[in-house]
Parts: C-alpha cells; sequence; structure tokens
C-alpha cells in the first residue's frame, strides 16, 4: 500500500470513527458538548453523571431488559433456522430451489413498510397482537441468515462433501465434523450481523408493540432525558456496547482460527 493510499484510509476510518468519539466525550460531560463545539457559550466539564442516571433509570433498565429479552429470543429461533435452511439450499438439487432463493432474496430487499399492514393483520389474527414474542417471531424468520449460510457452504467443493460422506456416512455428522470448522469464521460474522438486527429493530416493535412498557431500548432513546432535560449520552453509549463487545469478540474468534 502506497503512501497516498494509506494517508485516504486513515481519513475514512477517522471520518467513521469520529461520531463515535463525539458521543463518548459528551457522554463524560456535564452540559452539551456539541453545542460548545458548535461556537456556542455553553458551559463544559468533565462528569459522570449521566452514567449515574443511567444505572439509577429503572425505566430504562427496563427498556434494555426488553431488547436483550426480544434479541435473544430471536437468535434462538433465527441461527437454528439459517444453519438448516442454508444446508437445504446449498445441497438440494431440485429445481423449486432456485425458486425458494430468489423468493428469500425478494423478502429480504423488501422494505418492511411493504408488508406492514398484512404482518398486523396477521399478528392480530394468531392473537399475537402486543406480544414481544410477535417480534421473536417476525425478526426469527428473517433471510439473511440462510442466504448467509447458503454462500458459505457454497464454497465447499462437492468433492469434499463425497469423501467426508465416505467417512461420516451421515448427513449430520459431515455437517459437524467437516462443514462447520470450515465456515466458522462466516458463522461468527453471521451471528453478529444477525445481532446487530434485531438488536436494532424499530419498524417491527412500532407495529406489534402498542404498549411502551414491552418495547425494547431502540425505540426510547430518542425520548429519554437527563436531569437537565438534555439529551443523556450516555444511554446511547451504553446501547452501541453489545454491538461493540460483539464485534470485538468476533474479530478476535477470526484471528484465533487464522492462526490454527
Amino acid at each position: 500500500m502506497n503512501r497516498t493510499s494509506a494517508i485516504l484510509l486513515i481519513l475514512l476510518l477517522a471520518a467513521f470513527a469520529l461520531p463515535l468519539v463525539v458521543l463518548v466525550a459528551a457522554s463524560l460531560c456535564e452540559g452539551d458538548l456539541v453545542a460548545f463545539l458548535k461556537g456556542s457559550q455553553a458551559e463544559v466539564a468533565f462528569s459522570t453523571a449521566q452514567y449515574t442516571w443511567f444505572f439509577s433509570n429503572e425505566a430504562m433498565l427496563h427498556r434494555f431488559g426488553n431488547s436483550l429479552k426480544i434479541t435473544g429470543g430471536a437468535l434462538l429461533i433465527q441461527l437454528p433456522l439459517a444453519l438448516l435452511g442454508g444446508l437445504y439450499l446449498a445441497r438440494c438439487s431440485w429445481r423449486s430451489t432456485r425458486a425458494v432463493r430468489f423468493l428469500l432474496l425478494v423478502l429480504l430487499l423488501l422494505p418492511f413498510q411493504s408488508v406492514m399492514v398484512p404482518v398486523f393483520k396477521l399478528a392480530k389474527w394468531t392473537q399475537l397482537y402486543d406480544t414481544q414474542f410477535a417480534v421473536m417471531l417476525l425478526q426469527g424468520c428473517s433471510p439473511l441468515g440462510m442466504l448467509i449460510v447458503w454462500l458459505l457452504i457454497s464454497t465447499i467443493p462437492v468433492e469434499q462433501w463425497e469423501a467426508a460422506q465416505l467417512d461420516c456416512k451421515s448427513q449430520t455428522k459431515t455437517l459437524y465434523r467437516v462443514v462447520l470448522p470450515q465456515i466458522a469464521p462466516g458463522l461468527a460474522v453471521m451471528f453478529l450481523l444477525c445481532f446487530a438486527e434485531a438488536w436494532n429493530l424499530v419498524e417491527s416493535p412500532s407495529i406489534l408493540l402498542p404498549d411502551s412498557y414491552l418495547r425494547p431500548a431502540s425505540m426510547v432513546l430518542n425520548g429519554t432525558s437527563s436531569k437537565n432535560n438534555a439529551y443523556s449520552y450516555a444511554d446511547a453509549v451504553m446501547y452501541s456496547l453489545p454491538i461493540v463487545a460483539g464485534y470485538l469478540l468476533v474479530a478476535r474468534s477470526m484471528r484465533w482460527t487464522a492462526e490454527c
């Protein structure tokens, strides 16, 4: 990499990192740091008051608990479906498989607004409306995981499958002993993407959860306020931590796999 490319890459990374840096810095300030950076005469001083307020705010902690519950339930549904569905898409030779792939791709790219009314009516009909399980089920059936697993398994040569089946004589043993070790880094990335998608849900809870007590933290961050009626940046920082921690764990696992 030449010097020009390195400088451009550093500038690009800095541009992406700047909002996060400002967010963390603002969460550790008493006063509005953003207004201060804009040239306002606002007073700014170092303080951890926003984090103290966050951990004493039972309503916000409850919303974070809702986010964990909805995300965990959605992943428990989505990950097994993704693994089995991706295996089917990659190994099944039926002509209908192409149609299924195309349908899943269309569903992935389809905006939620176009299926909002059918989802609402279906939730009403199944009596799942205003329950967190409705959001978990809808997110758990997302085609993102299936398509990623299909692409990962498709990279494995057919000869490897045939050789492995001579040894294992079972599709299940072949999957766990031969396939999964090879696509483990890709599965880790898939888990992170599915987690981020479920953690940041806004559209489906806004339709299926009219009771604000059941809604996740992603829907109430814009409505939070600190003791001085200013935006609590600590809420946003704490909300971002699971995604950042997940990224670090995935990066570490991929580095460990590469070294092995």
